[in-house]
């Protein structure tokens, strides 16, 4: 039997939080060390109509011979233009997650035997398209450790979650280039703006001939781009058949082909970069 989330939990505010491959992660100076939970998967993409209900798990397995005490809530999440995210425990305009019921709000855990954590999301009837967004945190509850244990009780992970309900779909475009610094090193830059209803990702290789000649591919950031915004997507530039290893781009730098989005979608690109 699912259980609906009711409360508040008693830590307010915002957290900023950097967002790493779909996971975010937040800890204290050694927290992350000790954090003994893996979370699979990181990141939830479902679909549903109005008044039906949409149910995944997530896999939750505690690495540690220590048990481990664990919290989970809801929250509201926000996209900052670096690409981190503010999380708010407070319900936000328009949030989702009155429709959204957890398993459980505590839960302990052995070494070894994964957990399957369930929960489900049902928007109302007469619902319009819409995409609802939220995370589900977890967090280790405070317990009694030897005080040479570094203590990771506030490293939390944040398990991210669209759910497109009705008929949504993103809807991107290419709204002009630029260059700038990311990493250390030059990269080109596309801005993409995204006009439609719900958010969406690039994907897929360009090719690039440098300033000096050398050919290269360059892969679009899969950071999300939601409705109704337009965001600077970066290109991590690689040799040929070497995508793991990044390479500087000397400008100007030509670059050509097509990224795809969604289902069916395609970005064309014919572009030059120069400083």
């Amino acid at each position: 039997m699912m259980m609906r989330l009711v409360g508040r939990s008693a830590c307010r505010g915002m957290a900023r939080i950097l967002l790493l491959g779909g996971v975010a992660l937040m800890s204290a100076a050694g927290a992350q060390a000790q954090f003994a939970l893996a979370v699979s998967p990181p990141r939830f993409e479902l679909s549903t109509a109005p008044g039906e209900r949409a149910r995944e798990v997530i896999e939750l397995t505690h690495s540690s011979a220590q048990g481990g005490s664990y919290e989970f809530r809801t929250a509201d999440w926000t996209l900052k233009p670096d690409g981190s995210l503010e999380f708010s425990d407070e319900l936000q305009p328009g949030s989702c997650r009155p429709w959204v019921a957890i398993e459980r709000r505590e839960l302990s855990l052995t070494q070894g035997r994964p957990y399957r954590f369930r929960f489900e999301v049902t928007p109302p009837a007469g619902t319009p398209p819409m995409e609802c967004r939220f995370a589900i945190m977890i967090a280790g509850k405070e317990a009694a450790v030897p005080r040479a244990v570094p203590i990771a009780l506030a490293a939390r992970i944040g398990v991210i979650v669209y759910v497109a309900v009705g008929d949504v779909a993103p809807a991107l475009e290419l709204a002009g280039t630029s260059i700038r610094n990311v990493d250390g090193r030059q990269a080109p830059i596309l801005k993409i703006r995204n006009t439609g209803t719900a958010h969406g990702r690039l994907a897929g290789f360009l090719r690039a001939t440098d300033a000096q000649g050398t050919a290269l591919e360059l892969q679009a950031d899969t950071a999300p781009i939601l409705p109704g915004e337009t965001r600077e997507i970066p290109l991590t530039a690689t040799r040929p058949g070497d995508t793991e290893t990044a390479v500087a781009v000397h400008f100007p730098a030509t670059v050509d082909g097509k990224l795809e989005w969604g289902k069916n979608g395609s970005l064309p690109v014919s572009q030059r970069f120069a400083p």
